[in-house]
């Protein structure tokens, strides 16, 4: 007869268990996900913020000389009119400072206006004062001969290093046997107030083709106004 065979007899036979395998690296990958959806956020945060800001600021400064130039005649229109309209002292001021225009180019109101000016110059501290606003005011006025001719690049303050300034004027050195021909050129330091004048020789002066205005603009702007390719050539003689 055959033998019953007990199933303990047998070898016993391993049971496989499938066992999922774990990503060790899991936590570095949501950390890197973590990264990029934080450096997204912020760099769509400061291009809002670049568009926004200047907007902002532009609009409170035009507020704020809106309200302080509209102010200025507002006792006056108040006490006329018994009420404040806005915007009234805007209007009756360009119309003011269009009239003093007309004044100053004919003879008779330029005249006036000189008698004024060497009033203004017998004052102390308004003799100070008064001189260096008008010269400023002047240098952005295309109608003056004191105007900025030319944006211009210099080497300055030292050679291998170009300055911006504005081509001024042209000047004549006496130095027997000769006249040493120089061309005065205002650096701006801080912004537009405050600035060098230098003379230099003409092959050390380059012109460049940036209007005035777009030289004010690099200038206010820190340099971030500036083209990736400046076009210059060396000056011969102001226009």
């Amino acid at each position: 007869m055959g033998r019953h065979q007990n199933p303990g007899d047998a070898a016993a036979v391993p049971a496989i268990i499938a066992v999922p395998a774990i990503n060790l690296l899991w936590p570095f990958q949501v950390r890197q996900a973590m990264e990029r959806i934080k450096r997204a956020l912020k760099k769509t945060f400061f291009a809002g913020l670049v568009v926004v800001v200047p907007i902002v600021i532009t609009a409170l400064a035009l507020t704020w000389l809106f309200r302080v130039l509209d102010d200025f005649l507002s006792p006056v229109l108040y006490q006329m009119l018994g009420k404040k309209v806005a915007g009234l002292g805007i209007l009756i001021e360009i119309i003011l400072i269009f009239c003093i225009g007309l004044v100053a180019t004919n003879v008779l109101g330029s005249r006036l206006l000189k008698f004024i000016q060497a009033l203004l110059m017998r004052v102390p501290v308004v003799n100070n004062i008064y001189p260096t606003i008008r010269q400023v005011v002047e240098a952005f006025s295309p109608a003056k001969e004191s105007a900025f001719k030319k944006v211009v690049l210099v080497e300055y303050p030292q050679k291998g290093i170009y300055s911006l300034g504005f081509l001024t004027s042209e000047v004549s050195i006496n130095q027997p046997p000769e006249n040493l021909q120089y061309f005065a050129v205002y650096i701006p330091t801080n912004n537009l107030y405050l600035g060098q004048v230098a003379l230099f020789k003409a092959e050390g002066v380059m012109s460049t083709s940036f209007t005035v205005e777009e030289g004010l603009k690099i200038i206010l702007s820190g340099g971030t106004a500036f083209p990736p390719v400046v076009k210059s050539q060396n000056i011969k003689s102001i226009p």
